[in-house]
């Protein structure tokens, strides 16, 4: 847990990677490879599909740090990035400091969207918003979206300014076991095939809207 907190206090957030922007668009997961926030493949293809005119889409992961995008991204071994999400999501919900840092990353992204952010949020993600939620400062006028794409959410709380949708694999047990957030539209998918999905596209841009 500690592991987690230093690692995010090494960034700081006057290097945020945000910028300002209508409407953004960003994924927000736990990090498989401490590293490197660089998006995989799969997910920057999704980002880009799904940022159409009239969005930024931001290309990177959380932290959404400079530094964070020095080393490239590489596929993690299944088992160091399960260990790596569990202990995020634990420090999620056990760790107030831990808490505070991921509100500290998360603000710069509130801050330079003036209209509307979407947050594509994969396994433990939607955890670690509504982890930093009460210490984020959410900008009157400012309407968020978070998509969630398998969660693992067991700790949440309504916000006039935050929506939530669920995104659901039909093999996906994980999230089906550990998301106590009613499921909005269920899919062809397991835990990991969720950016892959050629329907997931269409699925989110109707969820954007106009």
């Amino acid at each position: 847990m500690m592991g987690n907190l230093r690692r995010l206090r090494r960034y700081d957030p006057a290097d945020s990677l945000a910028r300002p922007a209508a409407q953004v668009v960003a994924w927000l997961t736990g990090q498989s490879d401490y590293r490197s926030a660089c998006l995989s493949p799969a997910q920057a293809a999704l980002l880009r599909a799904v940022a159409t005119p009239g969005w930024v889409g931001l290309e990177a992961n959380f932290p959404y740090n400079q530094a964070a995008l020095m080393a490239s991204h590489r596929p993690a071994p299944l088992l160091a990035a399960s260990v790596r999400n569990s202990a995020q999501f634990v420090a999620a919900l056990a760790s107030p400091a831990f808490r505070q840092a991921c509100a500290r990353h998360l603000q710069p992204l509130l801050d330079a969207a003036t209209r509307r952010l979407v947050l594509l949020c994969g396994s433990c993600g939607l955890q670690l918003f509504y982890a930093a939620l009460p210490g984020l400062r959410v900008p009157p006028g400012l309407q968020i979206q978070l998509i969630g794409l398998g969660p693992v959410c067991v700790r949440y709380q309504a916000h006039p300014q935050v929506a939530v949708a669920v995104v659901q694999g039909r093999r996906d047990w994980l999230s089906r076991g550990l998301c106590r957030l009613p499921c909005t539209y269920r899919v062809p998918a397991g835990h990991l095939d969720y950016a892959e999905l050629p329907e997931l596209p269409a699925l989110i841009r109707q969820l954007l809207g106009p």
